[in-house]
């Protein structure tokens, strides 16, 4: 008879499940411990590769050097105030350009004509109506022509009045938009106040020297004058400053900028200049103002003139006989003009401007101011007995 046999209970359905269970949770780690050995092998390759680029640049040598300590002065803005006041003063102060009558003059050879002289001033504006202070001794007793550079503009003048025993003149110009100067009180001036001159040395339009107030009351008794007490400064006056003003680093006009102390060899001085006060210089002008006639303004263009094409940079050498030669000579040439930069010089004798012939100094004035700026021309002129000719583009 056959054994029997008692069947095993069957496994309780939970059992199979957690066994199942069990079984892919072993398979998925397997799996992601797989992928992790992957991942590790692939960041440490990569990770190797970007330490040697940040090695290669040297950026790990800046980190470990010595902190660099940066100037001060280079975290400050710059001072502004001496460019705040230049930069006033130059709305208000002018060039002026006089030039003299030609004179007639005999020789064995005849009758022949020289040139008139141009001298070169400075002024400032004294109000909005077009009335300009400036030197008497800017403006010659036998002017024939009268021009102020305001700007990269030059304008005609006509002369109000002087007061010769003041050495104090005014002009006056038709023009819009000016801006009249600001006055301040030369009574409050004292030694050791910082300064500027503002004028047109040697010709040099809207040039700004420094300096200090280097005494108060300097006595002239020099005659000629009625101005006894002047303002000294150790701001550059050359010629060419006269009548230009003397601020302060507000901008206020202190002074009128007349003359300096000159010498030659072991004589010659530098830094001694001489300002009128502007407490008597505004007197004085508006003396003069009072007695002025409006209605003579009808007698000056208010068309402005461009001041390259005007006056080319050049000064005409008035000791120069076109009887004997014609053509201009040329005295000097003035900095940073279109004559400049075309390599004209002194000595050299302009003899053509275009196709026109240039027997003196009126015959090359009237042809440049009938000239437009930004115009190129085409100038002969003669050097050490040698014609060469030149290109030059006006106003440019």
């Amino acid at each position: 008879m056959s054994e029997l046999h008692k069947l095993d209970d069957k496994e309780p359905a939970e059992v199979a499940f957690y066994e199942g269970y069990q079984r892919g949770h072993n398979d998925t780690a397997r799996m992601l411990a797989r992928r992790s050995l992957v991942y590790l092998f692939v960041g440490c390759f990569l990770g190797v590769g970007l330490f040697y680029l940040v090695m290669q640049t040297g950026w790990m040598d800046r980190v470990g050097a010595a902190p660099v300590v940066e100037d001060p002065a280079l975290t400050q803005e710059k001072p502004k105030q001496f460019v705040n006041a230049v930069n006033w003063a130059k709305r208000f102060t002018v060039g002026i350009v006089a030039k003299t009558q030609d004179r007639t003059v005999r020789s064995f050879s005849g009758v022949g004509t020289i040139p008139g002289q141009s001298y070169i001033g400075s002024g400032i504006v004294l109000d909005t109506q077009g009335y300009i202070l400036t030197n008497s001794h800017v403006i010659p007793s036998n002017v024939n022509e009268l021009s102020v550079v305001l700007g990269d503009s030059i304008f005609e003048a006509r002369f109000v009045g002087h007061r010769p025993e003041y050495d104090l003149a005014v002009i006056k110009i038709k023009a819009e938009n000016l801006v009249a100067a600001s006055l301040g009180d030369s009574d409050n001036a004292e030694q050791g106040d910082v300064v500027l001159a503002i004028g047109s040395p040697h010709g040099l339009f809207h040039t700004a020297t420094e300096g200090i107030v280097s005494y108060v009351g300097r006595r002239n008794d020099a005659g000629g004058t009625l101005v006894r007490n002047y303002i000294q400064t150790s701001a550059a006056i050359n010629p060419g400053n006269s009548g230009g003003p003397l601020v302060d680093l507000t901008g206020r006009v202190i002074g009128i900028n007349t003359l300096k102390l000159a010498g030659e060899g072991q004589d010659a001085t530098d830094g001694i200049g001489f300002a009128i006060p502007i407490n008597i210089a505004r007197k004085v002008s508006e003396a003069i103002i009072k007695g002025d006639d409006p209605s003579k303004d009808s007698k000056i263009s208010s068309r402005p003139r461009n001041l390259q094409s005007a006056f080319l940079g050049v000064n005409i050498e008035t000791g120069y006989r076109p009887e004997m030669q014609d053509g201009a000579m040329i005295r000097n040439v003035i900095y940073g003009t279109a004559a400049e930069r075309a390599g004209l010089k002194a000595g050299d004798v302009i003899t053509k401007v275009g196709d026109k012939s240039i027997k003196g100094f009126e015959d090359l004035s009237g042809t440049l101011k009938g000239l437009q700026p930004g115009e190129k021309i085409t100038v002969t002129y003669r050097r050490d007995g040698e014609d060469h000719v030149i290109e030059i583009n006006l106003g440019e």
